[in-house]
């Protein structure tokens, strides 16, 4: 991975350095060695590298994992290049180590999100205070435009997995159709409209820290709000998160719920936490066995994932989507134009599972 174009740092760094005469010349070379993934990146000039580096008061050469499928050395250096490609602030960059270093742990199962057929893709939710300091955008189009802590957070975290990770797509990546999350996908909690406890308060971290939560997941699935009471909302988001076109009605795993303020704020209405809303949705999404069969090719391997409580013989069992409550992930983003709710189904048993990280910020 190159350094770009050359502009002088007192800092000693390794990766090779390409002299170019300027910024279009920079895109063709990117292009041309496949730094890239087909979106236009910032050049990464010692000197933006250098102030990332000084900024994490970090040794360059600190390796931080290696990065599947092709297992690169993610180090201090290598991220700080692509998130000056990705076009991080150098306060951006702790959030884009704490999601790579949470997507590293064994239960994600990195390398299979990085090349299976299935289009999951490491979303990754920040929360805490860190959301309003940075300006994540968590109101309107959330999961679009609109922040540059979101789109440059995320683009980051995506050119590491391409360019140390080498998960490229008709090569080792084999997704059959995948989906825009593999350019940036990378959202913020919004706390000052959530009526519960931050999703990383429920992940097992203190209230008072930042935290970073990566799940492998579909795009999100449009679940309208139509200005339903609180309890239809609820019986329609169980049947989007049942749907037989996902992998969690077959193969489990986990699935998130992303629920819009006001949705969030109707619930909390009926005097239900956020833990009564996923037992509610564990026990009504839900599908019929005999429905498994007539759509599922073979359902073998869907036995190994199932509750040893699922009655395999009797074809009006109601099946789940999850294995447990917990494995309902939810978190408040989205704007106040209506109660809608966005369901990001998982991977299913094979990986993706959430993993969260206290984001470690250098002491000032």
């Amino acid at each position: 991975m190159a350094s770009g174009c050359h502009e002088k740092s007192d800092m000693n760094l390794s990766s090779r350095k390409f002299t170019v005469q300027d910024y279009f010349e920079w895109q063709e070379l990117a292009y041309a060695n496949r730094w890239t993934d087909g979106l236009p990146v910032a050049p990464p000039v010692d000197s933006e590298v250098a102030r990332i580096v000084e900024h994490l008061a970090r040794d360059p050469r600190e390796e931080i994992g290696e990065i599947p499928p092709r297992h690169g050395v993610a180090t201090i250096e290598k991220i700080a290049i692509n998130s000056v490609m990705g076009g991080c602030l150098p306060e951006h960059v702790p959030v884009v180590i704490a999601a790579l270093q949470a997507m590293l742990e064994p239960q994600f199962n990195l390398n299979g999100i990085q090349d299976t057929t299935h289009p999951a893709t490491p979303l990754t939710i920040v929360s805490g205070p860190i959301v309003a300091e940075l300006g994540f955008n968590t109101r309107d189009g959330v999961f679009g435009g609109g922040s540059r802590a979101n789109a440059a957070i995320g683009r980051a975290i995506r050119l590491v997995l391409w360019n140390v990770g080498g998960a490229y797509p008709g090569d080792i990546d084999k997704c059959v159709f995948s989906h825009p999350g593999k350019y940036t996908y990378c959202i913020g909690e919004d706390q000052e409209a959530n009526p519960w406890a931050p999703l990383h308060v429920d992940r097992g971290l203190r209230d008072a820290v930042n935290g970073v939560t990566v799940i492998g997941c579909e795009a999100p699935h449009h679940v309208p709000g139509r200005g339903n009471p609180a309890e239809k909302m609820l019986r329609c988001i169980a049947d989007v998160m049942s749907s037989l076109g996902t992998n969690n009605s077959t193969l489990m795993g986990q699935t998130l719920l992303v629920m819009s303020p006001l949705a969030a704020d109707a619930v909390a209405k009926l005097g239900w936490s956020k833990k009564d809303v996923k037992t509610h949705l564990f026990e009504t999404a839900r599908r019929r066995l005999g429905e498994l069969k007539g759509a599922a090719r073979d359902l073998n391997l869907s036995r190994l994932f199932w509750p040893r409580w699922v009655d395999t013989t009797d074809d009006g069992a109601l099946i789940p989507v999850v294995e447990k409550p917990e494995d309902i992930l939810i978190t408040v983003a989205g704007g106040m134009g209506s109660a809608s709710c966005m369901v990001c189904p998982g991977w299913g048993g094979m990986g993706g599972y959430a993993v969260t990280r206290e984001i470690d910020r250098p002491a000032r």
